[in-house]
């Protein structure tokens, strides 16, 4: 997820805490030392407490989708080649999945299955993102109203109401979004 920083005029330094909530990364600003969950942006503790960072859309793809979509992007180029990752290892682990509560919802689903969530209140609905092809579009249910959900050629996807309003889409693994929405519907198992 990626938001804007900018809460009441002011513009936030968001950094990695060090700390977990419901299996998920918390960030922290650097200005006041509050909280923040990188699920829904709502600060979880400290002076912006229930406040919530505005979602700015955002792709994620592979680099040759998004060329073939955007051929004249232009890219940063680091100085140092980067050789490996230090998360390299636990993304070939798919046993490694969060801390807290995983395993009795591993059965809908593979812990790290990626999904593209869209929640109505109380109501959530978690597209799993095997199921959307580039181009492709689906009708999912979320809280009674039919929404289409579709994958760009970029990769992004994509939701919109009945009425054409395009809706916010996280994307996220099912560890971590079913732990903020146990009771999620679920496309594509």
């Amino acid at each position: 997820m990626v938001y804007a920083r900018e809460v009441d005029g002011k513009v936030l330094t968001l950094i990695v805490s060090g700390k977990l909530w419901r299996n998920s990364m918390v960030m922290m600003d650097e200005e006041s030392g509050s909280l923040w969950s990188h699920v829904n942006g709502r600060c979880l503790e400290g002076s912006y407490e229930g406040r919530e960072l505005a979602h700015l859309p955002s792709v994620q793809t592979t680099w040759a989708d998004w060329r073939r979509a955007h051929p004249a992007t232009r890219v940063l180029k680091k100085s140092e080649e980067i050789l490996s990752s230090r998360y390299e290892r636990y993304f070939a682990d798919q046993d490694r999945a969060g801390m807290f509560r995983t395993i009795w919802l591993q059965d809908r689903m593979p812990a790290k299955a990626l999904v593209h969530g869209l929640v109505d209140g109380p109501h959530a609905v978690a597209v799993r993102d095997e199921v959307l092809k580039p181009g492709d579009e689906i009708t999912v249910d979320l809280a009674g109203n039919e929404v289409r959900v579709a994958r760009a050629v970029d990769g992004g996807v994509r939701a919109f109401a009945g009425d054409g309003g395009e809706l916010l889409v996280r994307t996220s693994f099912w560890f971590a979004w079913s732990t903020f929405y146990p009771n999620t519907a679920v496309v594509g198992k």
